[in-house]
């Protein structure tokens, strides 16, 4: 089966699509995702299908920005529960840890790794949606979540040393460098954010030591990290689409990206 990835992911979509003077509606649809959808935001979709509709999105509205835009929108909320564990880090580098482990809670198709050597701390992105292309705004859009995560973290003020995308240059870097600062560097071998070591040896400017012990009781509920399987992922959906008056087996098929 395909990565999935939560609605969750498409936050402010309608906002930025109308903004943009484009239909989201009708683009939705366009690439196989129920518009009435993005109000269960904890529904799970085909990953490739966000990826799909981001990089139509950014066709119909002439705009090579688009996924930097629903970045700049996005709230610390919008990881879920788990964004009540990471606030309540004690240091950037835990937080950072914590997010890695458990990624798989709210986007399967993202995979985050943390290096560090000499100094200097890497972080690497990668999309998998399950086949290969090029989805530079769902990139976009990973990269720039990270960054805003970390200035929660550090600070407003934070800068990271660079931003790095595998990408060709787009034609106007006005957004990337409202977004990250002038250090934005195209055509690199990865994607990713570079930074001071000691910037993960920084406390979270987020957190309450107050909070943490109730943060590590919700960890400790959720359990360690483990693959989802099929039923689990069924018996979600069917959870979450009853109350909706749409649950039936077409449409949880659909939602797992699978024929009936």
């Amino acid at each position: 089966m395909k990565p999935l990835a939560r609605y969750a992911a498409l936050n402010s979509y309608v906002e930025v699509a109308h903004s943009s003077k484009i239909d989201p509606a009708t683009l939705l649809r366009a690439s196989g995702l129920d518009p009435a959808g993005l109000s269960l935001q904890d529904r799970w979709v085909p990953a490739e299908a966000i990826a799909d509709l981001l990089e139509r999105s950014a066709a119909a509205a002439d705009r090579d920005d688009f996924g930097l835009e629903l970045a700049e929108r996005r709230r610390f909320s919008n990881l879920g529960p788990l964004s009540l564990v990471v606030r309540e880090e004690p240091d950037v580098r835990s937080a950072l840890r914590i997010l890695v482990r458990y990624e798989h809670m709210y986007n399967e198709a993202l995979h985050t790794r943390l290096t560090e050597q000499d100094g200097v701390a890497t972080i690497r992105i990668t999309l998998d949606v399950g086949r290969p292309g090029e989805f530079h705004q769902s990139v976009d859009l990973a990269v720039a979540v990270m960054h805003r995560l970390l200035q929660g973290f550090l600070g407003p003020q934070w800068r990271p040393l660079s931003v790095s995308f595998a990408r060709p240059a787009p034609r106007r870097l006005d957004t990337h460098h409202r977004v990250f600062g002038t250090a934005v560097d195209f055509g690199r071998d990865f994607d990713g954010i570079v930074l001071y070591t000691a910037d993960l040896d920084a406390s979270n400017a987020m957190s309450d030591p107050l909070l943490r012990s109730y943060a590590q009781q919700f960890l400790d509920s959720v359990g360690s990290p483990r693959e989802t399987t099929t039923v689990d992922r069924v018996r979600e959906l069917i959870e979450l689409l009853l109350p909706t008056g749409r649950c039936s087996v077409d449409q949880v098929a659909r939602s797992l990206g699978i024929d009936r």
